[in-house]
């Protein structure tokens, strides 16, 4: 008799505890942690969007969307235009050598905050990232004068006091 009160109880509980949970589930997609970040982004004055036409493995050409971020102005830090990470670096600097610089002069790009000027950190982070493609040349240009820019950092840092002997 005890077994069967037991095994009445569990099921009565377990009964209301679905029936509970059914009645207070709502399909709502402003919940949806999904929509929440696609609403954050849209917010986020340096994010976009562009669509470039980019090709299958078949030949046949199809719009892509790619995920942008923007850099604002001079004295903003740096933002890496894939990720929307912000560096340590501000722009209008000589730290903007660090960077791979693309700016898009095709109107595509329409960031709330006006600009269009992209960060990269290397100019393969963004062929990678908008399928572009960059001649030998430019790239090593750009490697030359980043690592000009490396070692004129390296030779301040050496330069700064870091420590004083009292006598």
């Amino acid at each position: 008799m005890y077994n069967i009160y037991l095994y009445i109880h569990y099921n009565m509980f377990q009964d209301d505890f679905l029936n509970q949970v059914e009645t207070n589930y709502v399909d709502d997609k402003e919940n949806d942690p999904n929509q929440i970040f696609e609403k954050t982004k849209r917010m986020d004055k340096g994010y976009n969007f562009i669509y470039r036409n980019t090709f299958r493995k078949n030949g046949k050409s199809y719009k892509k969307k790619y995920e942008i971020y923007t850099s604002g102005v001079t004295g903003n830090h740096i933002r890496d235009a894939e990720s929307g990470e912000y560096f340590n670096y501000k722009i209008g600097s000589l730290d903007e050598d660090l960077f791979f610089k693309v700016s898009l002069a095709t109107g595509e790009c329409k960031s709330a905050n006006g600009f269009s000027t992209l960060f990269y950190m290397s100019p393969q982070h963004y062929e990678n990232h908008l399928q572009g493609n960059i001649s030998p040349t430019l790239v090593a240009a750009w490697e030359k004068k980043r690592d000009a820019r490396l070692i004129q950092m390296k030779s301040v840092k050496d330069k700064m006091i870091t420590h004083v002997d009292v006598r």
